[in-house]
């Protein structure tokens, strides 16, 4: 009788335990797809994140060139100017 109740005791122990590891391994699983897509998640954003910088790195690229070209083509109106000014001085003194 001692040998019956203690397998028995045994075959419970067995059985708790292949149920405590079914439950471990469903939480386990679980956690994982909630890491695998905060993951993705995350990776989306920085992606969207690093998209908007790059289009405004973009922007502010183009508002410098334009205001390069701007500034050298005041400038060279500036030089221009001065060498017609120049020009005529000098042909007016050459005279």
């Amino acid at each position: 009788w001692r040998g019956f109740v203690a397998q028995e005791q045994y075959l419970l122990y067995k059985m708790a335990t292949k149920i405590q590891a079914r439950w471990r391994g469903f939480v386990a699983r679980e956690q994982y797809l909630l890491y695998n897509s905060a993951t993705k998640i995350q990776a989306q954003w920085r992606g969207f994140v690093a998209q908007e910088q790059y289009l405004l790195y973009k922007m502010a690229t183009k508002i410098q060139a334009r205001w390069r070209g701007f500034v050298a083509r005041e400038q060279y109106l500036l030089y221009n100017s001065a060498t017609k000014i120049q020009a005529q001085w000098r042909g007016f003194v050459a005279q």
